[in-house]
């Protein structure tokens, strides 16, 4: 098994790749059908991930991204041609396809290929792969299409929540104020023993997060009532 893909969640299985082209979160999840597996967020490194599900014995089944950003979607043409279907929200199809201008931007020597998606549009929108679920709860801020993933206890929140710090990057698309307040309405909506899997970073436990991330109860303050613990 490739060094750099580690299991971040027994009870469910989770396993994490971290991209190192430009360093971020890609997730497999084993369906429990057949071999199957998804992939959450695969970005630019398509080549690790390959080997890191192949070395495992798994077939991908279905791409799901949080967001357009290059960095959580730049392979998925790659697993396209494989027969995955690509599930992005609507919203976000823009700022995936304006992934090689921002490569350029960033000064970082790769090129994707922008394949064609599935549309997520309705709030809710669900999944079905093999044995589990994946419901799209949008949470525009970040990007206008960024969602959180919710299969079981799972979340995957790709920019929208880490489980330190604050996903602000002053790209193109970004709204501090409805990022502000797609946290806010995630904060009652999941149990805090829901595991937070982000696009950067490690995963935690969200009560864990809620009470020891103090960069986001900073950027949370205007609404600090909201957040009281109980």
């Amino acid at each position: 098994m490739p060094h750099d893909c580690v299991m971040v969640q027994r009870d469910a299985p989770v396993w994490r790749v971290t991209n190192g082209v430009f360093p971020s979160n890609c997730y497999i999840v084993p369906t429990g059908v057949d071999g199957q597996c998804v992939l959450v967020d695969p970005g630019l490194d398509g080549e690790a991930i390959e080997q890191a599900v192949a070395s495992m014995g798994w077939t991908p089944a279905a791409v799901l991204c949080t967001h357009g950003h290059f960095d959580h979607a730049g392979s998925a043409a790659r697993f396209h041609r494989l027969g995955c279907p690509v599930y992005l929200h609507d919203a976000d199809l823009k700022t995936l396809r304006s992934s090689n201008f921002l490569l350029m931007a960033f000064k970082v020597p790769a090129r994707i290929e922008v394949p064609p998606v599935e549309p997520v549009a309705p709030r809710g929108f669900r999944v079905a792969v093999g044995g589990l679920q994946f419901t799209f709860h949008p949470a525009p801020g970040h990007t206008p299409g960024s969602c959180v993933i919710e299969c079981g206890r799972a979340l995957f929140t790709g920019d929208t929540l880490y489980s330190r710090g604050v996903g602000l990057s002053k790209l193109p698309g970004e709204d501090p104020a409805r990022l502000r307040e797609s946290l806010l309405a995630l904060w009652e909506r999941f149990p805090d023993d829901a595991i937070v899997h982000p696009g950067h970073g490690d995963s935690a436990p969200f009560g864990w997060i809620k009470s020891h991330n103090a960069a986001l109860r900073r950027f949370l303050e205007p609404q600090a009532h909201a957040l009281q613990q109980p």
